[in-house]
């Protein structure tokens, strides 16, 4: 299944949480590098039937 995120146009992260709108417009806030701003990314991924994307690691999960 594919489905969209938005992602940090600074590292690429999707950590971006929604800071403000309404009359100022939309706002983001990249958890990872700190970025602000109204500019995001959307990027289309590829998601499993259990929630992770496809080629993604856990966390904790190293190459051998």
């Amino acid at each position: 299944m594919k489905t969209w995120i938005l992602t940090c146009p600074e590292c690429g992260s999707g950590d971006l949480v929604y800071e403000t709108g309404m009359v100022l417009g939309q706002k983001y806030r990249c958890l990872r590098c700190g970025y602000m701003g109204s500019f995001a990314l959307e990027k289309e991924i590829e998601v499993c039937e259990n929630g992770f994307e496809e080629g993604a690691r856990r966390s904790g999960e190293h190459d051998a």
